[in-house]
């Protein structure tokens, strides 16, 4: 089963770091729903798994609370808004996370062969990134595709010919893609390296290429991160830990806070403009639209907001732009617990693998950092390795209480071992 996950996941991670060339080679051939077909690298090995334990009678919980907690918020969507594709459109974008969490341990601590493959997807990517920015325009540049009824875009050039400025995606279909996988894989290999100038070298040259693609939440969001796990001081967790909380609490704030603020604002991609976009249109148009087809506490429902809005209100179509916002929409008031959940398993006391326990907290920093301008987990790679993290966490850490019970016996094995010894 483990080789399963692990070669599905491989080559999802492959089709996630060269899709701009994939979805080309499907436009010119007219076959553009195909795309699709990837998804399967996902479901497959879930039914998989469920299948061969429902024969034995014994169901991970995990595959159970997650299907119960779909089947709740979906229900709301049904009762909200109607939409049966949306709800199966907001499972699509989920499932990731109950993946992530099956193959915890083979994305958060790869082995060799797999830490071979992750480095080999961190080189491509940023060989893609220099190419498309200092030296050719792949043919896939500005082309729209049809998938199902919906359009996508691939490799977006945004109207902008300066070379510095340019948002760039390389084999990715986004400037986004990148500024998404290349922190979450870096984060990955600067936990397993052991030598610091290679972890220093890791962490310099993904923030560079999160850089040229002026992605300024994901750089943000990744630098403290990067010099956290570069310098490994001797509290890491603890500021690993520190940034988590603070980047989960930024990405409530932020949007509430800035909410009927008016401030001043530069033009280009290096200029606040973004942010007072975000500010000034998108998180407005997002409330006022969960404020009137919310259910009480219950928001919006699953697939509320974001993309599934393409299915069933394409006129209103916004994409949220925050986690929060977009877990408020989902979840309504439970969202808040869900993230209150993943802060909580962060803090826990580690009783397993630290350096497990480190990169989890690390991936969950980010993933809370980037959110705070972006629905990160509407994107397809993020909720997969945030799945792992929480996978990691609820593995190798226990409550205080509980830690403190499994010590002691293990203490008081060690000195019975020793007095046998003597």
């Amino acid at each position: 089963m483990a080789a399963l996950f692990a070669i599905c996941g491989f080559f999802y991670l492959l089709i996630y770091a060269i899709e701009s060339p994939i979805r080309y080679i499907l436009y010119l051939g007219g076959k553009d729903s195909l795309i699709l077909l990837r998804d399967g690298l996902i479901i497959a090995p879930l039914i998989v798994l469920f299948a061969v334990q429902a024969s034995r009678l014994r169901v991970h919980p995990a595959i159970i609370s997650f299907a119960t907690l779909m089947a709740f918020h979906g229900v709301v969507l049904m009762g909200t808004i109607g939409s049966f594709l949306g709800v199966a459109y907001g499972v699509k974008i989920l499932i990731n996370l109950l993946f992530g969490y099956f193959a915890a341990s083979l994305i958060t601590s790869p082995g060799k062969r797999m830490m071979k493959i992750f480095i080999a997807l961190w080189c491509l990517t940023l060989i893609g990134v220099l190419l498309d920015k200092f030296l050719v325009t792949f043919p896939w540049v500005g082309i729209k595709t049809i998938v199902g009824d919906l359009t996508v875009d691939v490799s977006k050039d945004w109207q902008i010919q300066d070379t510095l400025s340019r948002r760039v995606a390389g084999f990715a279909r986004s400037s986004i893609g990148v500024a998404m996988l290349v922190p979450l894989l870096a984060i990955v290999l600067m936990g397993q390296i052991r030598n610091g100038l290679l972890r220093a070298f890791v962490g310099i040259a993904s923030l560079g290429a999160v850089f040229l693609t002026t992605q300024k939440g994901s750089l943000i969001a990744f630098a403290p991160v990067a010099v956290i796990m570069t310098l490994r001081p001797r509290q890491e967790r603890f500021w690993l830990r520190l940034w988590c909380l603070t980047a989960a609490t930024l990405v409530i704030a932020l949007p509430l806070a800035t909410n009927d603020m008016h401030l001043g604002h530069g033009t280009g991609v290096f200029s606040t403009e973004s942010l007072y976009l975000r500010i000034a249109d998108t998180w407005p148009h997002a409330w006022d639209w969960i404020s009137r087809h919310q259910m009480m506490v219950f928001g919006v429902g699953l697939g509320g907001i974001g993309g599934p809005q393409r299915l069933y209100a394409p006129d209103n179509f916004n994409p949220a732009d925050n986690l929060f916002i977009l877990l408020y929409a989902y979840f309504g008031i439970f969202g808040l617990l869900y993230m209150a959940a993943a802060c909580w398993l962060a803090l826990r006391p580690v009783t397993g693998s630290e350096r497990r326990a480190n990169t989890a907290i690390a991936l969950l920093a980010f993933a809370f950092g980037y959110g705070t301008v972006l629905s990160t987990l509407e994107d397809q790679v993020a909720p997969l390795f945030v799945g792992a993290a929480l996978g990691v966490l609820w593995r190798e850490t226990r409550t205080a209480f509980t830690a403190r019970r499994v010590a002691v016996p293990v203490a008081g094995s060690l000195r019975a071992a020793s007095s046998r010894v003597a």
